[in-house]
């Protein structure tokens, strides 16, 4: 759809989910729509589930971590979901809980979260 067709769209779908007695099952590639239209998001990649979580849930619970790659030796690896080292530095999808207090942490948006656990090193 061109965008203004998909904006269109996007605002009778809000609309129609106001009332709590309707859902929608949506599925796209457009993730700053999901962000907008959904409440629960559900990440497939190579026919998994990777993760099917309340949106508010997903900012709550997850952050980037950006450092050195020795910083990130040094973080807890039960906190690390996934990171990534370039020759730039190093970043990390990280569980905030498990982030010790002091950390820089920032937040994560929905496409950084699903981008980061694909293209991203999987610890475990």
């Amino acid at each position: 759809l061109d965008p203004v067709v998909r904006d269109e769209l996007i605002d009778l779908l809000l609309d129609f989910v106001r009332d709590e007695n309707h859902a929608i099952l949506i599925s796209s590639h457009i993730v700053s729509d999901l962000e907008k239209l959904c409440d629960t998001i559900a990440f497939l990649h190579k026919g998994r589930l990777l993760l099917c979580e309340d949106k508010d849930t997903l900012r709550e619970e997850y952050a980037l971590w950006h450092g050195t790659a020795g910083q990130l030796e040094e973080l807890d690896k039960n906190a690390i979901v996934s990171r990534r080292v370039t020759a730039y530095g190093a970043e990390a999808l990280v569980k905030r809980e498990l982030v010790p207090a002091g950390s820089t942490l920032t937040p994560v948006s929905i496409e950084e979260l699903f981008v980061l656990m694909v293209k991203g090193e999987n610890v475990r």
